[in-house]
């Protein structure tokens, strides 16, 4: 939990390396609140905190001429005020509780990025696409192609413990070759299954996050391709968010449409 006065103790800079704006009032040290640093009223709905906050991070980010500083206040106060449970905390505390995200979040960020980077470099035109269904049923065949794997291991491991009640040595003696052996594939057998299962789990997580967004063009048809392109921005937006929540530091200056500078993670 960030406390506004510690933060100024502290040298105005939370544990994330988000730093804060102070003034001075009749009642001490007060920080500049996350609505104005929205430009939005207290009552404002979720859908007008999400207009606010893409609106202000498209000139905000650093990749396009905004500071570090400005853009980390930014996705503290939509981070904030988005979620229902911490604005209200907020509201009757003045504290900000920072997000825990799910440890599964870094990984299934990755995969989204890497999902939308394919798209973008396609050389299509984005109005032919139907960009959701094809990043849901890339992910969904990866599922499917890692649990096919587990399935796999998981039968090979069987079979070595059947091959492994099997082998005996003829003669006696010192040491035993093939356990050895059969232990150094049980280990590696154990290691594929686990490795997977937890790229299963960062692809339904990078699903679930997926559920927020649409990529579908909502517009009269005379402009298609620049919605869809202001889809793409809006989820890259968001994704920046999480990122900085993470610790992480994405630049989108690869990933963005030709007139924005490309937008990328990594």
């Amino acid at each position: 939990m960030l406390r506004f006065r510690d933060a100024f103790v502290l040298g105005g800079r939370s544990e994330l390396g988000f730093s804060w704006e102070f003034s001075w009032g009749a009642g001490g040290f007060t920080v500049i609140d996350l609505y104005k640093i929205l430009g939005i009223k207290r009552t404002a709905p979720r859908k007008d905190i999400h207009k606010a906050y893409r609106k202000k991070a498209k000139t905000a980010h650093p990749d396009v001429g905004g500071s570090v500083e400005a853009f980390n206040q930014l996705v503290v106060a939509y981070s904030v005020l988005s979620d229902e449970d911490r604005r209200a905390h907020y509201d009757k505390t003045g504290e900000v509780e920072l997000a825990q995200p799910d440890n599964r979040d870094g990984g299934a960020i990755e995969i989204i990025a890497e999902k939308l980077g394919l798209i973008i470099h396609a050389e299509q035109d984005l109005a032919t696409l139907d960009v959701g269904a094809l990043i849901e049923q890339a992910i969904k065949d990866d599922i499917a192609a890692r649990k096919a794997s587990v399935a796999h291991q998981q039968r090979a491991g069987e079979r070595l413990a059947r091959l492994r009640a099997r082998a005996k040595r003829k003669e006696d003696g010192e040491g035993d070759l093939v356990a050895r052996v059969l232990d150094w594939h049980e280990v590696a057998i154990q290691g594929q299954i686990k490795k997977n299962e937890g790229l299963i789990g960062h692809l339904e997580r990078a699903l679930v996050l997926l559920e927020d967004y649409s990529f579908a063009d909502e517009t009269a048809a005379s402009a298609p391709s620049e919605e869809v392109v202001e889809a793409l921005n809006d989820i890259l937006v968001s994704l920046d968010e999480l990122a900085a929540i993470l610790n992480t530091s994405p630049s989108r200056a690869e990933a963005m449409p030709k007139e924005a500078e490309p937008t990328a993670f990594g």
